[in-house]
């Protein structure tokens, strides 16, 4: 796992803000790391339910109903000569 990416130094007074790796503690580290990644969860979950996507992912159902259906009506009909 790559720590260095989420890590900084606390501030000190006086002093000009300089970000070194591994200068938090393994917990500050854990916790950015979760904190970032629930983020990102949460983005992407209300990414899914935005009406595009909603849209979207109905139009999608719908095509793959009908493309189902169709292949059910050629695969019943396959081998009857009647129809």
């Amino acid at each position: 796992m790559n720590t260095t990416s989420l890590t900084a130094t606390r501030p000190v007074p006086g002093r000009a803000t300089m970000y070194q790796p591994r200068a938090l503690g393994l917990q500050e580290r854990a916790a950015r790391r979760l904190g970032l990644a629930l983020l990102r969860w949460s983005r992407r979950r209300e990414a899914l339910n935005s009406p595009e996507t909603v849209l979207l992912r109905r139009h999608t159902e719908l095509e793959m109903q009908n493309a189902t259906a169709e292949l059910q009506r050629k695969l019943a009909t396959l081998g009857n000569p009647v129809v």
